[in-house]
């Protein structure tokens, strides 16, 4: 028995069974000496094997009584809550229309510093052009449709230190100081002194309303120093038109934080003077969708019309606070019912369909369980690491996620509240999934797939 328990001590810290154990012990001993057989077994065979694979060369090998299983699960999708968009890593641009998913438009709220503080421009200084820089850092969407960009004065003040969200709106004047139509052009590289190549770039014109509003002030003393500026001109608003037909469009990935993003005024022939972007500028995305242009009958049933029966045939997630994915799992109580269960590994499977090439699915989903009040939380499968949990876009064109943890609590009889399959990044990430949905009879439906061991 000493020799047990010593195993037993083992697979707790190299493994965390603690967690396992916490789940278990409201079993009978009976599992309590399977676990402390299966501890012996595993060190005799050397110790080394993954978390995500223990015991599961034994149900090959049919030296446990243990089963699989596949189990229906219902799915729903609904619209997103806001997200907090101040300050992220990257700021969106621009305007996608899709047939599932209708029409997105993501602009910029943004703050402009002073590169050097009171700038002497002479007397009566001459603009001879200005151009907003913006270095790209990616992309979503049909690059072949070319987008129009217009900035605007923001007229409101807003704050460095303050949270904002993704439906957060500032007034903004009438007068544009920018209106550029471009074709996208993120893949490419730019040369810099005809040897050194960088990431690529678009420079938006900038008109002589906004260059006098730099080099005319009404008071130079607005000029030296950053607040006295800010509160002088708050800011800029950046967005684009909106696109008129299905297929059209892209969103635009930019990291104002290069250097090389930043506004240039050339003056009296041969002078600059910079604005730039720093970690000191206030930055927010603001997300527009409108649902009512989808194409797809059973999206705007889901999302417009909030039914939430008919996501057994398709089910769906997008980016920028759009839609998410709630999931229950209802014939576990009923199967829970008929014995006593240990969850060796249970299995979320999630199939994509197809899509069109411009609009691949995201390289990783995030899943979260949700509490009573419908706040989402982490499984303690989550906790494990991605490794363990995963949500990976697979080569099988699915995304899996191990939820072994969850469902033994399930098992146990924690309330099923239900998961929520949102997209990762969905701050700083376009991408739109048209998921399989959840009726058995279709292609690879989704659907919950468990191992596991009968106890009595």
């Amino acid at each position: 028995m000493n020799f047990m328990m010593k195993c037993l001590r083992i697979l707790q810290n190299k493994y965390r069974w603690l967690i396992l154990e916490k789940r278990i012990r409201v079993f009978n001993y009976k599992f309590q000496f399977l676990l402390l057989l299966f501890g012996g077994l595993f060190i005799l065979s050397g110790c080394n094997k993954k978390p995500e694979s223990i015991g599961l060369d034994l149900v090959d090998n049919g030296k446990l009584p243990v089963f699989d299983t596949t189990f229906s699960v219902q799915a729903y999708s609904v619209v997103e809550d806001s997200v907090v968009t101040d300050e992220t890593s990257l700021n969106l641009l621009g305007s996608m229309y899709t047939d599932n998913f209708g029409l997105t438009v993501a602009s910029i709220y943004t703050h402009l510093r002073l590169l050097g503080l009171a700038p002497d421009f002479g007397d009566d200084p001459q603009m001879d052009s200005a151009f907003l820089t913006l270095v790209y850092s990616g992309y979503y969407g049909d690059t072949l449709t070319p987008q129009t960009i217009r900035i605007y004065e923001v007229l409101e003040d807003f704050y460095k230190d303050s949270t904002y969200y993704s439906t957060d709106k500032f007034d903004v004047s009438d007068v544009e100081l920018a209106n550029y139509t471009f074709y996208p052009r993120p893949t490419d590289t730019v040369s810099i002194n005809d040897s050194t190549k960088v990431t690529a770039q678009i420079q938006i014109p900038l008109n002589e309303t906004f260059v006098n509003k730099i080099l005319n002030p009404y008071d130079d003393s607005v000029l030296v120093s950053n607040d006295k500026f800010i509160q002088y001109f708050k800011g800029i608003y950046i967005t684009a038109d909106s696109m008129i037909s299905p297929g059209e469009g892209s969103i635009l990935y930019f990291n104002l934080l290069n250097s090389r993003s930043k506004v240039t005024i050339y003056y009296n022939d041969s002078l600059t003077y910079n604005l730039v972007f720093n970690t000191n500028t206030a930055r927010i995305g603001n997300f527009l969708h409108n649902y009512g242009k989808s194409l797809n009958q059973n999206f705007r049933d889901q999302i417009l019309n909030k039914d939430t029966t008919i996501g057994t045939v398709n089910l769906y997630l997008q980016g920028l606070a759009g839609i998410k994915t709630i999931i229950k799992m209802p014939e576990i109580s009923d199967w829970v019912n008929t014995n006593n269960f240990a969850v060796n590994e249970a299995k979320l499977v999630i199939p994509v369909s197809d899509y069109p090439e411009e609009l691949k699915p995201a390289d990783q989903l995030v899943l979260f369980k949700l509490d009573e009040s419908g706040n989402a939380a982490f499984t303690d499968d989550q906790l494990e690491g991605d490794n363990y949990f995963g949500g990976n876009y697979k080569n099988d064109s699915t995304y899996q996620f191990r939820i072994s943890f969850y469902m033994q609590d399930l098992l146990n009889g924690t309330p099923d509240n239900g998961l929520v399959l949102l997209i990762s990044g969905k701050t700083i990430n376009a991408n739109e999934v048209l998921l399989s949905g959840t009726e058995e009879g279709i292609k690879d439906p989704m659907c919950l797939k468990i191992v596991y061991t009968k106890l009595k």
